[in-house]
């Protein structure tokens, strides 16, 4: 069948207007899926869920590793200036967590035989955070030492550092660093007893050294050889050397003349 004659372009209005009217005419369907014109953006931002406020760290737990630090290299006065700070500048002084900076504060003070800032800091706590067992233990060691109450004081050590040993004690790394400061209250008390009875004593039993000192005779006798002590087997008595150091400097400030007053008394009944 032969073509008929080409269809002649539009001419009228009218037949313009036909003609732009078929081009608004959706595409065609192919293969009986439509094509469907992109649908409008929306210019409405989305908005992100909200966030959670921010959770400001906890200074006593983050200052933590730097006082364990000083601690293990046996720098008293800068974990004091450091646990101090923390202390001056911290917003709640209830929470528990502020253990992390008291308990090696009043260790520090007492390695330093620094007794009346260790009662001071003691005092200050609220009383939320007094009657902890570890606080309340810890105030037991100081009192000891203040009264001059040489048994007491290792038993109330030993009793520290078993109480920090228990499964139910959940900080390991204040427990160590607990472990580490009461050695070194232990090393510092016997240091100055040693220079105190030296300066009391021309000679003591070993039986009345074994208390001062806490210590079996298996442990003492080599130390007091180290300070330069001579033993007696044969009498059991212990010679110290002489020393010219101040009374002030041995023992607690707050019991020192106590202290002494004891030791010298006790000399009139036990010297050789």
């Amino acid at each position: 069948m032969a073509n008929g004659p080409p269809t002649p372009p539009p001419t009228t209005d009218v037949e313009i207007q036909d003609e732009a009217g078929m081009s608004d005419v959706p595409t065609a369907t192919v293969g009986g899926i439509s094509n469907p014109a992109p649908a409008a953006t929306s210019s409405t931002v989305p908005q992100l869920p909200p966030q959670p406020p921010i959770q400001l760290q906890d200074p006593y737990q983050l200052i933590l590793p730097r006082i364990a630090e000083f601690a293990a290299q046996k720098r008293w006065l800068e974990l004091i200036d450091v646990a101090e700070i923390t202390e001056i500048n911290a917003s709640n002084d209830q929470q528990l967590s502020r253990l992390f900076v008291i308990v090696p504060l009043i260790l520090a003070y007492l390695i330093k035989n620094d007794l009346p800032i260790a009662k001071l800091v003691l005092e200050r706590l609220p009383t939320s955070i007094r009657i902890n067992p570890l606080i309340k233990n810890l105030g037991s060691l100081t009192a000891a030492y203040s009264a001059g109450a040489y048994e007491q004081v290792y038993s109330r050590a030993n009793a520290l550092t078993n109480m920090v040993t228990q499964p139910e004690f959940q900080q390991p790394e204040l427990a160590q660093l607990i472990n580490l400061m009461v050695e070194s209250f232990l090393f510092s008390f016997r240091d100055r007893t040693f220079l105190l009875l030296s300066r009391a004593y021309t000679s003591i039993t070993l039986s009345l050294a074994e208390m001062y000192f806490g210590l079996g005779s298996g442990e003492l006798l080599p130390i007091a050889a180290r300070h330069g002590w001579t033993y007696d087997t044969s009498t059991k008595v212990l010679q110290p050397i002489p020393t010219s150091e101040s009374t002030s400097s041995l023992v607690p400030a707050s019991s020192s003349l106590a202290n002494f007053n004891f030791i010298v008394q006790s000399v009139s009944q036990l010297e050789i």
